[in-house]
Formats: structure tokens, C-alpha cells, sequence
């Protein structure tokens, strides 16, 4: 496998945390940069990697000689470089989430539809949690039973302080459900097999960090996935200073069969039932991981992928749909 990477947009960490395993697979090079909002970032990338820094975004993508375009940049910014990887026929990988708006997702399913050879891989890294693993692997062997709802929560840790200005920007950010949720969304979706059939319920507000009037620090959506299943997912940026952990997310799964409680932080998952004694359920490993399952991906035509083109944009426009509506009944 001899694959070039080039990276288009810094402003993100979770690019980087991309690209040094990436970097590490046999026959991956990276093959250079670009992001002049972020040039401190951008310079010590280059550094790091031994890559160039490229003038101009058609510069990286038309004499990088890169098949794969990474991007973290600004939330916002994220479509137009997305939509010029595609049209040059660059396999894409993004940081979540993807876009901000439901006009700039229609743009990059429409040039996706004029190049259908390119796949693109949205980093909703939760697929591979040993965890959600774990309980996924419970549920496909029906030790659940029908799933009745799942509970997914995402708290997360905000210092203001060390986060960029345009994070409190909405037209920039996006939103917290649009941020954060679209990992729940995608993970509910995935446990059950099932889309997203209806948003029963979006709501947003801001309560701890009030000096920032264009954010919002908490988010609640309920869903009905087709099959039945009712969803309930909170988002929010209200860790305390001294919690021992950056978000203590939980997953709880309730069935007609038993229940499970996913715990990544302690590395847990707990099995319920009426007959069996209470389990704790052997942790697995998974196959692969947010790196190596996209790099396969591109790369071999039989590959079954654990996060498919559709899986990501199908996420992202329910998150967008979430964010709209919770936005709306504020106004």
C-alpha cells in the first residue's frame, strides 16, 4: 500500500491525532500542508512530518501527488476544501463535523454523486471504542432482545480560555448538537441497524457560560430510529474543573431481553437480564481502528468498512437537522 496524505486545515487537533498514526503505516507519506489561518500549526506540521507547506489550496491538491486530503480546519471552512479534494478525485478524510450547514452538505453529496469513485471517511471515531464494540457485538447476538431506546451522554470539559475564538461563533462552530451529537446519532444508528426515522425532540441553551451570547453549552435531542427504537442523547460543555476525567460519557441500552451499560472511562460494559447473574462483559478488541479502517477503505475494493461514505453524511444531516430545529424554537 503507498498512499500520499495532504492536509488542508489545522485549526483542529483531532487532524493531527489523524495523521501521526497514519504516518506510521507502511507505504503512507505525508505529503504537505496548507492552512494560512493557522500558520503556527501549520509551520510545525510541517516540521514534524518533513512536508512542505503549499501557497495555495489548488497548490496542495494539483503538486502534492496526494490521493488522500486530510482537513480539521474551521468548522465552516471545511465544505469548500472537502468539495475540491472530490472534484480533483481525492479520497477525504474530515474531522466531525463535516460542515455547518444543510446547503454545504448538499454541496458535497452533489460532487460526491459527480465523482463516485471517491470515498469519504467523517472521523465519528466512537465506531471503534472497544466498548460500543463490546455492546454492539451483545446486541447482534440478541442477548438484548428489541432495543427500546438507548441513552448516549457526552458531557465535555469547555476551558474557554484555551479554545479558539471561533468556537463561539456559531456561524463558524456550528453548534454543540452539530459538534457533538453527530457522534450519537451515528453510534445509535449503528447499534441498531437502523436510520434515523424521526427528530421527536431539539433543544439548546446556554446556562454556565453566558459571556458568550452566540454559544450554547448544552444540548438534548430525542430520535425514533425506523425500527422503532427511541433515542435520547445529551451534549454539553459543563464538566467541572475538578472532574476526574475531560467528559464522562455513558451508553445505556435498554432491550426487551436486558440492559447494558457501555462505560469507556472505566473501560466497563455491564450486562443486565431477568435469568443470567449480572456480567461483566469481557472488553473487544476491535479489528481496526479509526485510521487503519479508512486507509483499507480507499484502498481495497473488497474491504467491508466499519464507517462508510453514506454512515457519515447520513449522521451529519440528522445533527444538522437537530441543531436547525433546537436553534429555531429559541427564536
Amino acid at each position: 500500500m503507498k498512499l500520499k496524505i495532504a492536509m488542508a486545515g489545522l485549526a483542529h487537533s483531532h487532524g493531527i491525532c489523524f495523521l501521526r498514526p497514519a504516518a506510521k503505516v507502511p507505504g503512507v507519506t505525508v505529503a504537505g500542508f496548507f492552512d494560512p489561518k493557522n500558520r503556527e500549526e501549520t509551520e510545525a506540521a510541517s516540521k514534524e512530518f518533513d512536508a512542505p507547506v503549499y501557497s495555495s489550496l489548488d497548490d496542495l491538491v494539483n503538486n502534492s501527488g496526494a490521493g488522500i486530503l486530510l482537513t480539521a480546519a474551521i468548522n465552516s471552512d471545511r465544505a469548500d476544501i472537502v468539495i475540491r479534494g472530490i472534484e480533483a478525485g481525492m479520497n477525504i478524510v474530515a474531522d466531525k463535523p463535516l460542515v455547518t450547514t444543510i446547503e454545504d452538505l448538499d454541496r458535497i453529496e452533489q460532487a460526491l454523486e459527480r465523482n463516485p469513485e471517491v470515498k469519504l471517511h467523517l472521523m465519528l471515531t466512537e465506531r471503534y471504542n472497544p466498548v460500543l464494540v463490546t455492546a454492539k457485538s451483545l446486541i447482534d447476538r440478541g442477548e438484548v432482545g428489541e432495543i427500546v431506546n438507548i441513552i448516549n451522554m457526552r458531557p465535555h470539559r469547555l476551558k474557554p480560555k484555551e479554545r479558539p475564538d471561533w468556537m463561539f461563533a456559531s456561524a463558524q462552530y456550528g453548534g454543540i448538537l452539530n459538534d457533538l451529537a453527530v457522534h450519537d446519532i451515528d453510534i445509535a444508528t449503528w447499534l441498531c441497524g437502523s436510520p434515523v426515522d424521526e427528530v421527536l425532540a431539539s433543544t439548546v441553551s446556554n446556562k454556565r457560560f453566558t459571556e458568550y451570547t452566540d454559544f450554547y453549552d448544552n444540548g438534548q435531542v430525542m430520535l425514533r430510529l425506523r425500527n422503532g427504537c427511541v433515542v435520547f442523547i445529551l451534549e454539553s460543555w459543563l464538566t467541572p474543573e475538578q472532574y476526574p476525567y475531560h467528559g464522562e460519557m455513558k451508553f445505556i441500552i435498554h432491550g426487551t431481553k436486558g440492559q447494558i451499560i457501555a462505560d469507556p472511562q472505566n473501560n466497563e460494559v455491564i450486562f443486565y437480564s431477568d435469568e443470567k447473574p449480572i456480567q461483566k462483559v469481557p472488553v473487544i478488541s476491535p479489528a481496526e481502528n479509526f485510521v487503519t479502517d479508512p486507509l483499507k477503505y480507499f484502498t481495497q475494493t473488497a474491504y467491508d468498512a466499519t464507517l462508510k461514505t453514506n454512515d457519515g453524511l447520513e449522521a451529519q444531516r440528522v445533527a444538522l437537522i437537530c441543531q436547525e430545529m433546537a436553534e429555531k424554537s429559541r427564536a
